[in-house]
């Protein structure tokens, strides 16, 4: 299936969705049942029985130009660092969120420096560095194995055209492993050293980077906006596809033909409830 950015995404520009299995638009009022922020239901305060639904804005963000993004290298979960075009690029891309007005209450990061770093300038370009940040390995890029660090054309050589797109484009078709030497040296790394062996990818296809994602996004993401109104997660292009993937609710096939480019950012509409209630004041 041939690859298609993800729609409206261009230089300039902010991208606006509503996802419907999420809630209902805006103009309805209304959240379906198990939706976010109210898990199995409508939740009501035990304040005279209300419900008081909040707008709130996802904004998701990929990383800018890193140094293998320019040099076409798998990159992976190699700690790879921004380039000094990624950086301006990163700078163009919170002047389109101030110029829409949008704020951040609370941003997601994986734990790799060219998100983190993407992440400290969107917060500085927006005036506004003093909002919690989160840094969590689950928003990690998908580990490509054995890849990692190769040229994408080196790579085509040696394992042919064709294999090395199943590996990239495939959704249940993880690319070849790492030996043991290279998992070792993640087990090690102090930024993993709460997980299990069993966490620690050795290669991940799509469908293991979604399940991961899942976790954060039920777990963390869709809970923040129980306290904050607007939410960004700055991610990578995998990550960022395992959460469209959850956002919208889209078949293991669509979400095949989906890319996420460094491009512009995306931003959620949602309606969710707040429990309990706040007061507009609050609010607004």
């Amino acid at each position: 299936m041939a690859c298609r950015r993800h729609p409206g995404l261009g230089a300039g520009r902010l991208v606006r969705r509503n996802p419907p299995h999420l809630c209902q638009p805006r103009r309805r009022g209304a959240v379906r049942r198990g939706s976010l922020g109210c898990a199995g239901g409508q939740r009501r305060s035990p304040c005279k029985g209300k419900v008081t639904r909040i707008s709130s804005r996802l904004i998701l963000i990929r990383h800018r130009e890193s140094l293998w993004n320019r040099e076409q290298h798998f990159t992976g979960w190699a700690d790879v660092d921004l380039t000094a075009e990624g950086v301006v690029q990163m700078q163009d891309a919170a002047r389109v969120l101030r110029d829409a007005g949008v704020d951040i209450d609370l941003t997601f990061s994986s734990v790799l420096r060219r998100c983190i770093r993407s992440q400290w300038i969107l917060l500085e370009s927006m005036h506004c560095i003093w909002v919690p940040q989160v840094l969590d390995w689950r928003l990690n890029e998908r580990h490509y194995g054995a890849l990692t660090g190769r040229l994408m054309s080196e790579a085509e050589m040696e394992y042919g055209h064709a294999t090395v797109q199943m590996w990239r484009r495939s959704y249940a078709t993880a690319p070849l492993a790492i030996d043991a030497a290279a998992a070792a040296h993640v087990a090690i790394d102090r930024r993993y050293a709460q997980l299990r062996s069993d966490q620690i990818p050795v290669g991940e296809s799509l469908q293991q980077t979604v399940a991961r994602v899942r976790t954060l996004w039920q777990q963390s993401i869709s809970t923040a906006f129980r306290t904050s109104r607007s939410v960004a997660v700055v991610g990578h292009g995998n990550s960022l596809r395992a959460l469209i993937k959850i956002l919208e609710d889209l078949s293991n096939d669509e979400i095949i033909g989906v890319e996420v480019g460094n491009g512009t950012p995306i931003v959620y509409e949602l309606d969710v409830l707040a429990v309990p209630p706040r007061r507009a004041s609050e609010i607004l």
